[in-house]
């Protein structure tokens, strides 16, 4: 079975001396990224082969990060171990493309936060190389927690748990408060609005009387004993004077 045309590195053991970094990669380190993959390669070893450049002098394209980790572990140059790397052969144009591709997370796909957040429970977080800021970002800072945390936690709720209930007690208390007073509010808005009415229509309840001449209202004044020169007479102080006509 013939090997894929894709494959074009050749596997190689070779000594750490002969292999040099390149000092273009513009990739960086910092110093906890650096203990976390210390700290991956302790466990598992070097999982995957370096990618070196034949055709630059044995130029490191890939694994910067993992070759300087291994050269701590193996006290490099004191200790000129034996390495597994990927061996290419391509002009400096296409290493230094190959350099960045290889590094670059526009390649490299992102997360599943529901697939990690799932794979959480069952694996040490740290030596997959994951922080407590990345557990809070997929929602399982719950894990953060040690136990004495857990119970410290459960305590203080139960501690104030009486205080929760007293303020939540509160909190209807005042809602309720404001409802009767709204309530209150809305009827004595009815009543006022019912006094405005019955004043607007007492203001009607009144019949004006018109005379040709002055010698006219006279006489009908005097008709019913009243005085001349009054302005007004009481409606129901008259109505007891007349007879109802049907």
């Amino acid at each position: 079975m013939e090997l894929s045309k894709y494959i074009k590195s050749e596997s190689v053991e070779l000594k750490r001396s002969a292999i040099h970094f390149a000092d273009y990669n513009p990739r960086t380190l910092s110093d906890d990224e650096k203990k976390t993959l210390k700290r991956g390669i302790k466990k598992f070893g070097l999982v995957g082969g370096l990618v070196v450049n034949k055709h630059t002098g044995m130029t490191v394209v890939s694994g910067h990060q993992r070759l300087t980790v291994m050269d701590e572990l193996n006290k490099f140059p004191d200790n000129d171990y034996i390495i597994r790397v990927d061996v290419i052969d391509v002009e400096e144009k296409q290493e230094k493309e190959l350099c960045i591709l290889l590094n670059n997370p526009n390649a490299q796909g992102k997360w599943d936060d529901n697939k990690l957040r799932e794979l959480i429970p069952d694996i040490d977080y740290k030596d997959a190389g994951l922080t407590d800021v990345d557990l809070n970002l997929i929602g399982c800072d719950y894990l953060l927690q040690t136990e004495e945390e857990n119970s410290l936690a459960d305590a203080l709720t139960d501690m104030m748990s009486p205080v929760t209930e007293q303020k939540e007690a509160e909190k209807e208390a005042k809602q309720l408060e404001k409802a009767e007073k709204t309530a209150h509010m809305k009827e004595v808005k009815e009543q006022v609005k019912q006094a405005a009415q019955e004043k607007a229509n007492d203001m009607d309840a009144y019949l004006m009387l018109s005379f040709d001449t002055y010698e006219a209202k006279s006489a009908f004044m005097e008709r019913f004993g009243y005085n001349p020169e009054d302005k007004f007479i009481k409606g129901e102080v008259f109505d007891e004077q007349i007879e109802r006509v049907d």
